[in-house]
């Protein structure tokens, strides 16, 4: 409740006991709702409830447009109390407390409707908490209002205010009983529809989604990539989705295996530790220096928040010593100016810093990449012919992006965070709690626009990337298949295919570049509105002696320090996201293990005369469709065996596993009566000469392909090797002899 400027408290009296503790209420009201609403929520979305909610409640709405109603009597008691004042011709028209607590509790829950509006799948514990919260203080806050009103018959702001408490009251009131009947009602409709679910299809069947052999009816494909089955109409269906390309497919992927992940974890947390297994390669463990150098670029940052308090706060000094106001010497200010701005700069504190850093941030890059290439090709064949090496590579690329995810939360969220707490703090200090308030309002304003743009946009950005790599893989299509597009005279036809592709390129660039442009405009009228807010306070104390020049100076450099910090943790969670999601390909290649391993104490290979035999051998790729089958053969030593059969029969399968690329069901395959899958791996392998169907030059002097299979042999062997293939004589003719690179010669 509302009442006139209390005088006492301008006097600088003490405040009746009574008095100091509704002064507190109102303080601590919202900030005990936003601080539980807040908590709440973080602790609902990373124990993942957020995605296995019910959002069909069916009082939603209802609920939203009651909290819109509490919010709306909160400013209809602020605009009563400025309508009093004016026709007083009082200001301040009420305690700073009183407004501050209307504006505060206006804005947290207005946070709180946002969230409710906004949300997916609801958690509504943070909500009807939030609720309690109210049903309880604010009729502590109503009946100390009026314990320490003065003497007196009620006014008609008295009776304002009554009334204002007394409809907000019943709206949260109301807002919980909906809550709860609507819930029972819910859990009644979902257990009366499961009861009356049929179990046979309209059809008269029992309700099997797929035929024998595992396939859905209608939705079976033949290889050529279009549906077998065609609608009633006798047209192809057209349920299914258009091809992703290949940037699509690796982003769908990856969030696939980070939801699926997710929901083996059972929470953020859990899911988070999965990455520990990257620390070693983060943390230099075993480097004294560089764990120092990490120390030291802490203390850098932590100077650099320092600096960026005196900066501001030295301008405002500059300024007061120009007024005269403070005595000091502005010369010596400006000198002490220019080494604080000397020492933020790029050549103080930033360059220290990235000089201690950047052997760290190296050093992580090249212990990543190396441990995720040595993993990948210590892998087995069958991890390897179930990706492509794009995909592959990829990852391995992405190890940077846990190096991202570090930076960005330790050196700088962290330090920001730190910035803006500083700043609340000393801009509240500095000119009062009015001051907080504004910076907090526009703060959170700021970044529930940053958030729903970037969401809004998540979409719209989605397909411009989609249209970008949909236009590169035309144009390298056309370029590449030039013989067969001019073959077949359909250079025409690939012109076309671009146009289009350019056209749907642009656009979906355009949209997205006018959705920025909008959300920075917005951004901006933000930041404007809290820099016009806090300069007409300062004004205003400034000219009620209540502030120096200087402070007004302050104030504005220092707003403008806050933009970035604001700028960075609006795209935080969409960074963070990103850096995740392509974490996870890295981490779900470290995290396979190999299939083909050799046993503990393997002996090596005795290689005698070179038998192979293949005992009843059975196997299959997938475990479903077996490929050979009680296959017998014995090849003694000298003897030359050859394999016919139609492709797929089996014929490469059969070198691979004697190569123990993979293991065989069933049977055993021996080489001089030694099973293989008995022997340490690489003795076997190092025994066994190769020569591929599809054979990979290596970007390399022919010398060095040639020696591949044995890195010790000399160039004599290399010679005798090339002259046994009958091809010694051909590479003497090459321009370059044996130093030309393949790729050169073919």
């Amino acid at each position: 409740m509302a009442y006139p400027y209390d005088a006492d408290a301008a006097s600088g009296l003490v405040r009746p006991p009574l008095r100091q503790v509704l002064a507190g209420l109102h303080y601590a009201y919202p900030t005990v709702v936003f601080v539980y609403y807040m908590a709440t929520s973080t602790v609902a979305v990373c124990t993942l409830q957020t995605r296995s909610s019910d959002p069909a409640h069916p009082r939603r709405r209802p609920i939203t447009w009651l909290l819109v109603s509490v919010i709306a009597t909160y400013f209809a008691q602020l605009l009563a109390l400025g309508i009093q004042g004016a026709v007083r011709h009082v200001f301040p028209f009420a305690d700073q407390d009183i407004i501050i607590g209307l504006m505060s509790c206006a804005l947290v829950f207005g946070v709180v409707v946002a969230g409710l509006s906004d949300a997916a799948n609801p958690v509504w514990y943070p909500y009807i908490g939030s609720f309690a919260i109210a049903l309880v203080l604010e009729p502590v806050l109503a009946i100390l209002s009026l314990m320490v009103r003065p003497a007196g018959s009620l006014r008609f702001i008295d009776f304002f205010d009554i009334s204002a408490v007394a409809v907000r009251y019943f709206a949260v009131l109301l807002a919980v009983v909906l809550y709860f009947a609507g819930s029972w009602d819910h859990r009644k409709e979902k257990g009366t529809d499961s009861e009356r679910q049929s179990l046979l299809k309209s059809n008269g069947h029992a309700s099997h989604d797929s035929d024998s052999d595992g396939q859905s009816d209608g939705t079976r494909q033949n290889g050529y990539g279009s549906n077998s089955d065609s609608s009633a109409d006798g047209n192809l269906s057209s349920d299914t989705d258009e091809d992703d390309n290949p940037y699509e497919r690796r982003q769908r992927q990856a969030s696939e295996q980070m939801e699926k992940r997710l929901k083996e974890k059972g929470n953020w947390v859990t899911y988070a530790k999965s990455f520990m297994i990257f620390f070693p390669y983060i943390w230099p463990v075993n480097r004294r220096s560089l764990q120092v150098r990490v120390f030291l670029v802490g203390l850098c940052l932590l100077a650099m928040n320092f600096i960026n308090l005196l900066i501001p706060r030295q301008l405002g000094i500059i300024m007061d010593a120009l007024a005269g106001t403070n005595g000091r010497n502005p010369w010596n200010e400006v000198l002490l100016f220019a080494g604080l701005k000397l020492v933020a700069s790029e050549a103080g504190l930033t360059l220290l810093r990235q000089w201690l850093w950047i052997p760290v941030e190296y050093y992580s890059f090249d212990a990543i990449s190396t441990a995720a290439y040595s993993h990948v090709l210590n892998l087995s064949s069958d991890f390897h012919d179930s990706k492509s090496s794009s995909d592959i590579m990829m990852a391995i690329s992405c190890g940077q992006s846990i190096s991202n995810i570090l930076e960005s939360i330790c050196f700088r969220a962290v330090p920001m965070l730190i910035d803006m707490v500083v700043a609340f703090v000393y801009l509240s200090a500095t000119f009062g709690p009015y001051e907080g308030f504004i910076t907090i309002a526009t703060a959170t304003t700021f970044m529930y626009i940053a958030t729903r743009m970037i969401s809004a946009l998540k979409t719209a950005r989605r397909n411009e990337v989609g249209a970008w790599y949909k236009e590169h893989y035309v144009r390298q299509a056309g370029i590449q298949g030039w013989s067969t597009v001019a073959s077949f005279n359909q250079i025409g036809h690939e012109e076309d295919r671009y146009s289009v592709a350019v056209k749907d390129r642009v656009n979906k660039t355009q949209k997205v570049y006018f959705g920025y442009v909008l959300a920075y405009a917005l951004q901006f009228l933000v930041l404007l509105s809290g820099l016009l807010a806090g300069a007409f306070l300062a004004v205003y104390q400034v000219t009620h002696d209540e502030a120096t020049p200087g402070d007004f100076i302050m104030l504005l450099t220092y707003w403008a320090q806050l933009v970035a910090p604001l700028t960075f943790f609006a795209g935080l969670g969409k960074n963070i996201s990103r850096d995740l999601l392509q974490a996870e390909q890295l981490l779900e290649i470290l995290q396979t293990k190999p299939t083909v391993l050799s046993k503990e104490g393997a002996p090596p290979l005795h290689f005698n005369s070179g038998e192979v035999r293949f005992d009843h051998v059975y196997f299959s790729y997938d475990n479903k469709k077996e490929i050979l089958k009680d296959i017998n053969f014995t090849a003694t030593p000298g003897m030359t065996v050859a394999f016919v059969g139609a492709t797929g029969a089996g014929k490469s399968t059969i070198l691979k596993l004697l190569d123990r690329f993979y293991d065989v069901s069933k049977g055993s395959i021996k080489i001089d009566g030694q099973d293989i899958r008995d022997v340490d791996l690489y003795s076997l392998r190092a025994q066994i000469g190769v020569v591929p169907q599809a054979p990979i030059l290596f970007d390399d002097t022919i010398m060095n392909n040639v020696r591949y299979a044995k890195l010790t042999a000399t160039d004599e062997e290399v010679y005798e090797a090339c002259k046994a293939a009958s091809i010694h004589e051909q590479i003497l003719t090459f321009s370059d002899g044996k130093i030309c690179s393949p790729h050169l010669v073919g």
